[in-house]
This record gives C-alpha cells, sequence and structure tokens, in this order.
C-alpha cells in the first residue's frame, strides 16, 4: 500500500497509457467493448486524482522521480495546488464528456471508427494529465505533442470534407505552434543547461541580467507557440471550423480541457521559469494584454454574428480565453484568481454547452440558432442545463462565471487599470446579445397549444449535461473553497 502510494502520481498517466494501447487492439475486433475500457482507465485516473488532490489540499506537495532518477537529471512529476485542480477537472469531465459519447457517437461518426475514437479519447486525455503535472519542460514538447495528434485525430473521425479540412488545418498550424515552442526551449536549454522547471529558473534567476534580448526571443517563441496552442487571439483561426465540425464530444473535450491545459502550462514557464518581473521587463505582458484585450471583444463580437451553434460556442471561446490571459497579465493576487477561477467555470460552461448541442443535434436535427423556437417545452431538461451555462457566459449572479468576472474586475483595479472593466462590461453585453435571444426564441416563442414534455434524449446523454450545470451553479453560490484552494496555488505563483 505504501509503495503504490508513492507511484500515484506516475500511476495514473501510465495505467491509462497501458489501456490505449490495448484499446488498439480491441478497436478492430471488439469495438462494443473500447468504452468501457476508456470509462474504467478514466475513472481510474478520477479516483486517484482525488486521493491525490486530497493530500495537497492537507497542504502537501507530491513529488515523483520517474524511473528513480532525482532532477535535473530525470523527469520530475509534482503535483500542487494547480496540478490538483487540473488533474479533478480533466478526469472529472473526460468522464462525463465519454458518457455521453455512448450514446452520442453512433450519430456522428462511422461505426467503424468508434474504437479508434476512443482509443484516440484516451491518449489525449492521458496526455492532458500528464502536462498538467510534469516538471520537466521537454516532457512538456513531448506531451504538447501527443494530445496535438489526439486532438487531430479528435476532429477527423468524423469522415466528412470538412471535419477532414479542419483537421488538416489545425495539424498545419499545431505543428507550427510546436516549432516555435521547441526553438524556445532550446534557447532555454542554452541558457540554463537544464530541462527541469524548478533547476531552470534557479540558474535562470541567475543570469537572466546578462542575456536581455534572448530573454525577449525565448518568451516570444514560447508564447507564439502556446498562443496557437490556446487559441489566443490573433493565433486562433484554426478554432472554430475545428469545433464546429468536430463531433459534439470532441468539440467539448478540446474547448473545455485542452486549451486550458495549454494555457496552465504558459502560465508556469511565465511564472515559475521566467519570473513575472521579466514578463514585465520584456514587455511580454502588455504584448499579451493587448491581445487578450482583442480576443475579448473580437471573440465575442464574431460569436454575435454567427446563425450555427456550435460556431458560436467556438467563438465565445475565443473571448473566453482572452479573459484568461487577461486575469494572467494584470498579475495582481486577484486577477490570477480570478483567471484560475475561470478556468475552472468556462470547462464546466463549455462541456454543458457543447453537449446540449449535441444533444439538440441528436433529438431534433437542428443545428441553427434561428431554430430553437419551443425547444424550452419539447427539451425541458437540456434547455435548462444550456440557460444555465448561458447566463453564467453572460456574468449574471449566481452564476460562476459572475465570480470570476467580478474577480477580473477587481483585479484591474489591484493593477490600476480601471479601463479594463470597461472591456469586461462590452463583452458581458456581447455575451447576452447572442446567448439572450437563443433562450428567448425556447420558451418565449413556441406558438399556442405547445406540451411540455420530457425529453427523448438518452439518460446517459442528460445527466452529464444536468451534472456540470449543477457545477456552474455551485461555483456561483459557493466559491468559497474553491477560491481558498485556488488562493494557495496564486501565493505559490507570485512568491
Amino acid at each position: 500500500m505504501e509503495y503504490f502510494q508513492r507511484i500515484m502520481p506516475f500511476s495514473m498517466i501510465i495505467i491509462p497509457l497501458l489501456f490505449a494501447f490495448v484499446l488498439a487492439i480491441f478497436a478492430r475486433w471488439k469495438r462494443e467493448l473500447c468504452a468501457y475500457l476508456v470509462g474504467a482507465a478514466i475513472a481510474f485516473a478520477f479516483i486517484v486524482s482525488c486521493i491525490l488532490a486530497g493530500r495537497v489540499f492537507r497542504g502537501e506537495i507530491i513529488r515523483y522521480h520517474v524511473g528513480g532518477w532525482p532532477p535535473p537529471w530525470g523527469i520530475e512529476l509534482v503535483i500542487d495546488e494547480l496540478g490538483a485542480m487540473l488533474l479533478l477537472l480533466i478526469t472529472g469531465c473526460s468522464l462525463l464528456i465519454l458518457l455521453f459519447s455512448l450514446r452520442s457517437l453512433p450519430k456522428e461518426i462511422p461505426g467503424e471508427a468508434t474504437g479508434w475514437y476512443y482509443t484516440i479519447f484516451l491518449l489525449t486525455v492521458t496526455g492532458m494529465a500528464g502536462l498538467a503535472i510534469t516538471n520537466d519542460i521537454f516532457n512538456m514538447f513531448v506531451l504538447i505533442e501527443v494530445t496535438g495528434i489526439g486532438a487531430c485525430g479528435l476532429v477527423v473521425v468524423k469522415g466528412d470534407k470538412l471535419s477532414a479540412e479542419a483537421g488538416l488545418r489545425y495539424l498545419m498550424l499545431a505543428t507550427v505552434g510546436s516549432g516555435f515552442f521547441l526553438f524556445g526551449v532550446g534557447f532555454l536549454y542554452q541558457i540554463t543547461g537544464h530541462l527541469n522547471i524548478s533547476a531552470m529558473a534557479a540558474e535562470l534567476a541567475a543570469v537572466r541580467e546578462q542575456y536581455p534580448f534572448l530573454m525577449w526571443t525565448t518568451m516570444s517563441f514560447i508564447t507564439v507557440g502556446l498562443g496557437v496552442k490556446a487559441a489566443l487571439f490573433p493565433l486562433h483561426i484554426w478554432l472554430p471550423d475545428t469545433y464546429t465540425s468536430a463531433p459534439s464530444p470532441s468539440s467539448a473535450l478540446l474547448s473545455s480541457l485542452l486549451g486550458k491545459v495549454y494555457i496552465v502550462t504558459l502560465l508556469r514557464i511565465y511564472f515559475l521559469v521566467f519570473s513575472f518581473e521579466v514578463f514585465q521587463e520584456t514587455h511580454m505582458r502588455d504584448i499579451v494584454l493587448i491581445l487578450a484585450s482583442l480576443a475579448i471583444l473580437g471573440g465575442s463580437f464574431f460569436a454575435f454574428v454567427q446563425l450555427n451553434l456550435k460556431r458560436r460556442i467556438a467563438y465565445s471561446t475565443v473571448a473566453q480565453v482572452g479573459y484568461i490571459f487577461l486575469g494572467f497579465s494584470l498579475g495582481t493576487k486577484w486577477s490570477i484568481l480570478a483567471a484560475l477561477l475561470h478556468i475552472i467555470v468556462h470547462a464546466l460552461m463549455k462541456v454543458c454547452l457543447f453537449l446540449a448541442a449535441g444533444a439538440i443535434y441528436y433529438q431534433t436535427g437542428r443545428k441553427k440558432v434561428t431554430q430553437f423556437s419551443g425547444l424550452g417545452y419539447r427539451m425541458p431538461i437540456t434547455m435548462a442545463a444550456f440557460t444555465v451555462a448561458a447566463f453564467s457566459m453572460v456574468g449574471i449572479p449566481l452564476f460562476g462565471g459572475f465570480i470570476s468576472k467580478y474577480g477580473l474586475a477587481v483585479g484591474s483595479l489591484e493593477a490600476n487599470n480601471p479601463y479594463f472593466i470597461v472591456l469586461i462590461v462590452i463583452s458581458g453585453l456581447l455575451n447576452a446579445a447572442y446567448f439572450f435571444p437563443i433562450v428567448w426564441q425556447a420558451y418565449f416563442t413556441s406558438g399556442h397549444g405547445v406540451k411540455l414534455e420530457l425529453d427523448k434524449v438518452p439518460v446517459t446523454m442528460l445527466i452529464p449535461i444536468v451534472v456540470v450545470a449543477l457545477g456552474i451553479l455551485y461555483m456561483g453560490i459557493f466559491p468559497g473553497g474553491t477560491l481558498a484552494f485556488l488562493e494557495r496555488a496564486v501565493s505559490r505563483l507570485i512568491l
């Protein structure tokens, strides 16, 4: 038992990875078993994540040296507050998305592709979990490649022309992003002689004044590389087509989790490798603030003019990514805390919205935002959950999105940049302009004599939607415990 306690961080990576290799065999001959094997692997990872998060909550920082090799020579896994938060988010949301996919996938992808879909799904989830806890920057690069290839597979598996084009576009741009990131890693290794993040940070602090231009160059390469992956405006051009053409479970996974993992990876490099002072001195902070502001406004505007529901939700992701980058770049305690909270809330919102869109398509075949008339009565459970997520996106009190946006406003005041509050308000109004009409149609333009009836989608599709909607409400009404935990993560980042 003591041995298992010690290898827990590694076991939650290696066991799902081994399951993925087994799935590649079952994908050809026993496709019906694939989903259950994936469920078992992710459920195991979720249970281990809960145990590890409990230890971190009690004040422990968990470290594991892969192969027994200590850093800086070996790969180190570190689970702190930030890592524990991501592990719970990744494994918990992935389980819900997997449950939804059991009945939705047969209607969205060819039957012979189902086994391969679940294999790629598990590889992507495992890569995200590894990326959340690795303390080695080259290992980060490897896992970024694993998740990037997996994401491409989750899109093209649909097998039609649109998904193939979107997947190819994503693959090309993701490859460019990986190249930029690898150049940045190479520069960091050249300067410090280390790949372990802790050792790299210590060496960089001692020599950074000798390489001012190289600091800016390195940070620029890494920002562009991960900015492409995280869909930071204007590097987001792959996102709308990718999320729109992908199967609904894929859209939910990529939008809610994968982008967030890349953002946190960039955050850790900014704050733990370079330090916030270098982030400011190189003026990279100013550049990211400008890009975040453009993302908030541009993403909201482009979402407003879309008629396809999934495309509207996809463009709203660009704006929400802008909120997170804004919080990190302001650099105050409240702004970073709000950004971390928004990572959680936005993950729940996007799972809810994309799965609700998938359920609506499953029952009615509707894809356009102009086709929602009467859905509040034909699909009351799905539309109630959709409404919760929509209100949270707008930032209405008692919903999770309000707490994180309020925190960003307080952080703007802390940073003596009150004009960002105006930006947040304008974006909130645009969010209302493109979500409220959908809700209005669903409940108030149904005509006369419409009878209330229960959703006709399988219960395995409804349960995940309801669970994440309740999570959004919980984050809006009882945010105290989550904020207290995240506050410890912020303290570790801005030491």
